[in-house]
């Protein structure tokens, strides 16, 4: 038979993770969950990561010049970064999961297409 501390712990756990699902990049950046320093290279960053370090003053070991290079480079932009770090965390896992995740509009001039 199960104890009742077998049964409370995965519980409680359980409510954890749904509870931080439910909140956005700010918010737990305001809870101080997001405030480590970002270590990888600029190319290897998330958007967020990019959004959080370039234009809301997370800490990284990278210059701010190649991490600017990277957010041209992807064409990220401050609405874009505002809109991504107030989505909810679960949001953005179902778009990754459903693969309809917005991404930023590309500056790179697209191909002309013949008739």
């Amino acid at each position: 038979m199960l104890n009742r501390k077998t049964v409370v712990k995965p519980f409680i756990t359980l409510i954890v993770a749904f509870s931080l699902a439910g909140c956005s990049a700010q918010q737990s950046q305001s809870m101080g969950m997001r405030s480590s320093t970002v270590t990888k290279t600029p190319q290897q960053m998330t958007n967020l990561e990019l959004c959080e370090t370039y234009a809301y003053g997370r800490s990284a070991t990278h210059t701010k010049v190649a991490i600017a290079s990277e957010w041209s480079r992807r064409g990220v932009s401050q609405s874009y970064c505002k809109k991504i770090r107030e989505e909810l965390f679960i949001t953005s896992i179902l778009k990754k999961l459903a693969d309809s995740e917005e991404l930023p509009e590309s500056k790179q001039a697209k191909p002309v297409q013949l008739k």
